[in-house]
């Protein structure tokens, strides 16, 4: 699940895990099917644009895992100016100074304008482990594996006047001033590595260090991205299984980990199977804890120390949950016809809570079955339910439910109402891709446009999909406003593809274009070129006019 700093889902968002790409849909979420990755090292990237590239590793088990992500708004924090000694600054004390000297993406010199985009990560966040990239795993100096302890992180990106990528000049460097959490001010050496982050690799890497000077650590970096002030420590692997009262595995269970003079705790989740696996500071008395769906601690133990570059399992957890209960919620999705619906999903989340990541989606069985094993703070909790029917475009809505039972068989749920917007699009041979819902957004920006950045007479068609994962963008330039054929001035993006006049020779056909509130329908035929080769484009869309 991708979600952004205020708890929103970031839909359209492209996920990839080695060569494996899919888009997030309405909801945020994002599956990927018997991925292949490393034993000890999953590698999830994300990016969105106007967005922080986000990513996450963790320690796989050979099961159904579960990522939580949440994205950074790239949000200029201060525009500088190239040849002049500038300082960027958050309220909380975090400052970068710039000497001047800036270069684009080729290596040329740059002058101009520079947006600075600054944003600092502290240990205190709560949702530290989502926001920060990749994970603590990291390469110092000697080559050596490690696993890090933070004193705060920053992330800094430089855009150019036309919104290109800028970097720090070939031999020069910037100061960086990280504030220290007030928890750790104590426990703060005077002088700690710092580490780059790799968004290739999902690593980090030891790169200098920084100095102590009052409650921050200053230090100078050659280059930008993520830098963090990290202590460091040898590897070990650590799994666990957790189960209740009665030998059941537990997934979804928020498993916290930490040392004994660590202000912050790092957190793994059960896979459906019940376990857990990560990588944990060698050497150490690590206090691990458990929390319920609340919040509250379930379990409290001592583990550890453990063996540098050695795997321990330790002895499985059993939980008796005094204030969370666990409840299996199941049904079965049928079609208008009352036929079993064997292309579907069912999306459930709780009326109230508190925890932004707290939605869970299942897909449907052969025979449209579902089951949900999730947990909830109280007796006959609420819970809203939706379900839909890919291949016939229909869905559920919302429906709201209370699970009188800690098994609750919703029974036969009939998907029936029709999905009225919808985009389909096929490349060469692949399957049909749909875009469905209210996510749609069509817009016309007739020559009464006020805005000094669009075209007149721009129609633009675009949407995240509630269905599948898809997405989709359109624009065409001087369109009148009434049917017609349309050769020219297009880009369109969609999942997994891109391309612009250059690079495509396609017809677009509009067959109707409503008022504002009523349809336009179009059909795009012909063919585009990227680096793989020539590719045949279909699309065809009924979308509601929204401006």
């Amino acid at each position: 699940m991708v979600l952004d700093t205020n708890g929103t889902p970031v839909s359209g968002a492209t996920v990839t895990i080695g060569t494996s790409t899919v888009t997030t849909n309405l909801k945020g979420f994002f599956t990927f099917q018997n991925a292949s990755v490393k034993e000890n090292f999953a590698h999830i990237k994300v990016t969105k644009s106007g967005y922080v590239n986000a990513s996450r590793v963790l320690v796989p088990t050979n099961g159904m895992n579960r990522v939580n992500i949440m994205m950074i708004p790239a949000t200029t924090t201060s525009t500088i100016s190239a040849g002049s000694t500038s300082t960027v600054s958050l309220p909380n004390g975090t400052k970068v100074k710039f000497d001047g000297s800036f270069k684009d993406a080729s290596g040329n010199a740059y002058s101009g304008s520079v947006n600075v985009a600054l944003f600092n990560l502290s240990s205190s966040n709560s949702y530290l482990n989502e926001l920060m990239p990749g994970s603590f795993l990291a390469t110092n100096s000697g080559g050596n594996a490690r696993v890090m302890e933070t004193f705060g992180m920053v992330h800094v990106q430089l855009t150019g006047s036309s919104g290109q990528n800028l970097q720090i000049a070939n031999g020069h460097t910037a100061e960086m001033t990280v504030p220290i959490d007030a928890a750790q001010t104590s426990t703060s050496p005077n002088t700690i590595p710092l580490w780059s982050y790799n968004e290739d690799t999902g690593m980090w890497n030891e790169e200098g260090s920084a100095t102590k000077v009052g409650n921050t650590y200053v230090g100078t970096v050659s280059h930008f991205s993520w830098w963090n002030c990290d202590a460091q420590f040898e590897q070990a692997t650590m799994k666990v299984t957790v189960k209740n009262a009665a030998g059941q595995v537990l997934p979804n269970i928020k498993i916290n980990l930490k040392r004994s003079s660590q202000t912050y705790e790092t957190t793994a989740m059960t896979d459906n199977a019940g376990m857990a696996s990560g990588i944990v500071p060698a050497g150490e008395v690590l206090t691990l804890k458990i929390y319920d769906v609340c919040n509250n601690v379930i379990y409290t133990s001592n583990v550890g120390p453990f063996p540098a570059g050695v795997t321990t399992t330790i002895a499985d957890i059993t939980l008796t949950p005094p204030a969370s209960t666990n409840y299996i919620i199941q049904g079965n999705l049928k079609t208008c016809a009352n036929t079993d619906v064997t292309d579907g999903y069912v999306i459930l989340k709780p009326v109230i809570t508190s925890n932004y990541f707290q939605y869970i989606s299942v897909p449907v069985g052969s025979n449209g079955s579902f089951i949900f094993n999730t947990y909830s703070c109280t007796a006959n909790p609420q819970f809203i339910y939706e379900g839909f029917d890919i291949a016939n475009f229909q869905s559920t809505n919302e429906v709201t439910f209370t699970a009188a039972s800690n098994n609750t068989n919703l029974g036969n749920i009939t998907v029936c109402n029709s999905i009225i917007e919808f985009i389909s699009y096929k490349v060469d041979s692949q399957p049909v891709k749909y875009v469905t819902g209210s996510s749609i957004n069509a817009q016309w920006f007739g020559l009464t446009s006020t805005s000094p950045n669009m075209p007149a007479k721009q129609l633009r068609i675009s949407s995240p999909s509630p269905i599948a994962g898809n997405s989709f963008y359109m624009t065409q330039n001087n369109m009148l406003g009434v049917p017609g054929t349309f050769t020219t001035d297009y880009t369109y993006e969609f999942s997994g593809g891109y391309f612009t006049p250059s690079n495509g020779n396609v017809v677009v056909q509009i067959t109707s274009f409503g008022a504002i509130g009523d349809f336009i329908d179009f059909t795009v035929n012909g063919t585009y070129s990227d680096t793989s080769g020539s590719h045949t484009f279909t699309a065809t869309g009924h979308v509601k006019r929204d401006m």
